[in-house]
């Protein structure tokens, strides 16, 4: 999606029969006028227990780009996040073509943990294009040709009306929306789905006025089923009628009319913040990934709204703290304590503050073009 507003500002920026692009990518970029190569939907793994899972695809995907690489020839190559994959792929390229240019746009997250990652990104990258405000200062120390560009998030929240869409969800002034995001992965849904449907059956036996809508990720399939299985696995037959599974593509309406969100940590987190929506952020994954995770970090935090304010203004669940009974326990604190929901909504307002209303996009166009395209012609790798 990032890539897709990205290309759609060169495409403003240079005329489109002068602006050559093939893409890993999916329908957002096919959309925007990319050729598609290799659909990205296959692409998404967490922790090094999913890469050893899909490495042979990895691998051979690698092997296939750089010979479509070889024969394209592109002046300019853009990297958007996927780090893994995208760190290996600059040191190749700059040995089979040194000529191209290397455009990292949203870069690995190395203030949080695998610093060392920044040394590939100052010898192989040529310009990177940073989503949150603190980056730039922290990449430039280290040698990397960073620049603040904004975050894309920014102008893809959606100026919605919380009653209007309240309305459209069949929410009342008296009911307790809560709105569950349980994850864009399968691994975040095997683990995060059944602590979230235990916390739903938890609250409703105290809060019977609560209803409980779940987004689903378009990369997710058979969300439906995994909840309605593990409901009548655990008896919940009585919350089964308060749940309700929205289609791909309600997140930020369900964000916006939430009163309480429960999120997987991810992306989410940093929309939920721009809709002001007060949120419970929380992960489990695999016990290996996450020893792994332990020894490399270096910040304590993972939700972007805590990082980007430097201090923890809303409560994080990780790893064995993830459960059904927190959920339940800090939602009842967030309820009944008189302020404690306008206090979280007013930290989070000074998350958009520190964003800034930079286009990102629009700028991280601005300075491919002004910076490599003089005879226009560009890949686009997600």
């Amino acid at each position: 999606m990032h890539a897709a507003s990205l290309l759609n500002e060169l495409y403003k920026m240079i005329p489109p029969r002068d602006l050559i692009v093939e893409a890993i990518g999916s329908n957002y970029l096919e959309k925007a006028g990319a050729r598609i190569f290799f659909d990205c939907k296959y692409l998404g793994s967490i922790g090094l227990t999913e890469v050893l899972k899909k490495l042979s695809m990895y691998l051979n995907l690698e092997r296939e780009l750089l010979f479509e690489l070889s024969m394209f020839r592109p002046d300019v190559l853009i990297l958007v996040d996927f780090p893994g994959f995208n760190l290996r792929l600059t040191k190749k390229i700059k040995k089979l073509l040194p000529e191209t240019k290397i455009v990292y746009y949203l870069p690995p997250q190395v203030w949080a943990w695998n610093e060392g990652r920044t040394k590939t990104l100052a010898k192989y990258c040529d310009l990177v294009l940073c989503g949150l405000p603190f980056e730039e200062e922290f990449h430039r120390k280290r040698g990397v040709n960073a620049f603040y560009v904004g975050n894309p998030i920014l102008s893809e929240t959606e100026n919605l009306d919380r009653e209007k869409v309240r309305s459209e969800f069949a929410v009342t002034k008296e009911d307790m929306l809560i709105g569950l995001f349980p994850g864009s992965r399968e691994s975040e849904i095997h683990f995060m789905l059944p602590v979230l449907l235990e916390a739903c059956e938890l609250l409703y036996k105290s809060s019977p006025h609560c209803k409980f809508m779940i987004a689903q990720a378009s990369t997710i399939s058979k969300l439906e089923s995994s909840v309605q299985t593990f409901l009548q696995k655990k008896g919940f037959t009585k919350i089964q009628e308060k749940i309700k599974i929205l289609p791909p593509g309600n997140n930020h309406k369900l964000l916006c009319a939430s009163d309480l969100a429960w999120l997987t940590s991810g992306t989410v987190t940093l929309e939920a913040a721009l809709y002001e929506t007060p949120m419970i952020l929380g992960y489990r994954g695999n016990k290996i990934n996450y020893f792994l995770y332990l020894l490399l970090r270096r910040i304590e935090m993972i939700g972007l709204p805590n990082i980007i304010m430097g201090e923890k203004i809303v409560t994080e669940l990780i790893q064995d703290d993830a459960t059904a009974e927190n959920y339940y326990q800090i939602t009842k604190v967030c309820v009944q304590v008189h302020g404690h929901m306008e206090k979280i909504r007013h930290d989070l307002k000074k998350v958009r503050e520190k964003l800034t209303e930079k286009d990102a996009s629009y700028e991280a166009a601005l300075k491919i073009r002004d910076n490599f395209l003089p005879n226009y012609k560009v890949i686009t790798a997600k």
